[in-house]
């Protein structure tokens, strides 16, 4: 619980480089969730903070996305609040519930997608 915590905190905190690490698949996030000890030394751990840096990477791809869709006049895939508010544990299951047949997607695509159910455009 901890851990999730904590993940949570990074991708909160963690910008810089984070576009970069968003190509990380769902299985490797899922992979990095499950090995990680549930303890504060988990930040210890460069695959904790590279996968904080992939989802916090997907978030702004998929905010930056909405906003280029705005800027060229389009109806945005999505509309998401100005603050999003998901708790670590959240994350980690929304990740774990794709099918098997899909983790091999991107964080940023399963993030699109992820967004595109929970905010959609009224």
């Amino acid at each position: 619980m901890r851990l999730l915590a904590l993940i949570g905190v990074l991708t909160l905190m963690f910008v810089g480089g984070a576009v970069a690490q968003a190509q990380m698949t769902v299985r490797e996030f899922n992979q990095i969730a499950a090995n990680a000890p549930r303890d504060p030394s988990a930040l210890l751990r460069p695959s904790v903070r590279r996968a904080a840096n992939a989802v916090q990477g997907a978030f702004e791809a998929a905010r930056a996305e909405e906003a280029a869709a705005r800027r060229a006049g389009r109806a945005p895939p999505f509309c998401m609040p100005e603050r999003i508010r998901l708790s670590p544990d959240e994350i980690v299951a929304r990740m774990q519930a794709v099918p098997a047949a899909r983790q091999n997607q991107t964080l940023n695509q399963a993030v699109r997608s992820w967004m595109v159910e929970r905010y959609p455009c009224r």
